[in-house]
């Protein structure tokens, strides 16, 4: 949550993009709640399994969300089920109209963290933004444009260790690694294929990350600070990491 918070605060997308929704949500308070929210809640009860091996073993959650985005869906309706307790809905205070459109907004943006979906988000943002052209716009140009940016934030933020000092994004990326494993050791006792980065007797993605950073983290946070620019010392924060593992996997010669 603390990563969004940043992007939407300092790195102007929740001024950028409030002058998009309509008057009524009074200058994006209701988005920077449902941003939040989202982030707080994107990955509320995980199992740590991939929603691959969840459709493959038939989980409940897969049979209950028909086999489509199963972790982001359960993520979402979970924590609504914990907002329906009266001791903990801190959103019963708002009107019926500005609820709904809060969920709205929270199912969206943890729907947007599917990375399934993230070729296709990152396209229609650099679409709706020129992003990867000389002069992109800075001004979502509809309401839709606005979600376009704020699912774009979400996803950077998701990634958000990556911008962290040194020492803690590697711990997280060795807690990614083990919970990738374990996954593969579940797969293997199941006589299945075991998934990408997951057999322990191969490398994992602490052995892989100049690929990630390539092909997936800076199409993604290049694209966002072309449209936010205020953002870029996030993307400074990557590139630093990325220059870390770079020296680590490619060690200079004697």
């Amino acid at each position: 949550m603390h990563a969004m918070h940043a992007l939407l605060e300092h790195g102007g997308i929740n001024e950028a993009t409030s002058p998009a929704f309509i008057p009524e949500t009074e200058g994006g308070q209701l988005e920077r709640l449902a941003c939040l929210l989202a982030a707080a809640v994107h990955d509320y009860d995980h199992l740590g399994l991939s929603n691959d091996f969840l459709v493959r073993t038939d989980s409940a959650r897969a049979l209950m969300y028909n086999d489509q985005h199963v972790n982001e869906h359960h993520h979402v309706s979970a924590a609504f089920g914990v907002l329906h307790h009266p001791d903990s809905d801190f959103l019963a205070h708002l009107p019926t109209s500005k609820r709904r459109r809060v969920r709205k907004l929270v199912i969206e943006l943890v729907m947007g963290t599917d990375m399934a979906k993230g070729g296709k988000i990152l396209k229609s943002f650099n679409s709706a933004f020129s992003a990867e052209g000389s002069v992109p716009s800075t001004i979502p140009a509809s309401e839709n444009d606005a979600v376009l940016l704020l699912q774009m934030a979400m996803k950077c933020a998701d990634l958000g260790h990556l911008a962290l000092t040194w020492d803690l994004h590697v711990k997280w990326v060795g807690r990614l690694e083990e919970e990738f494993f374990a996954q593969g050791d579940s797969e293997k006792a199941l006589g299945h294929s075991v998934s990408f980065l997951m057999d322990r007797d191969q490398p994992g993605c602490s052995k892989t990350q100049m690929g990630f950073f390539q092909f997936v983290v800076f199409p993604l946070f290049r694209s966002l600070v072309a449209v936010a620019p205020r953002a870029q010392p996030v993307l400074d924060a990557v590139t630093a990491n990325y220059h870390r593992w770079q020296s680590l996997e490619s060690p200079k010669t004697s």
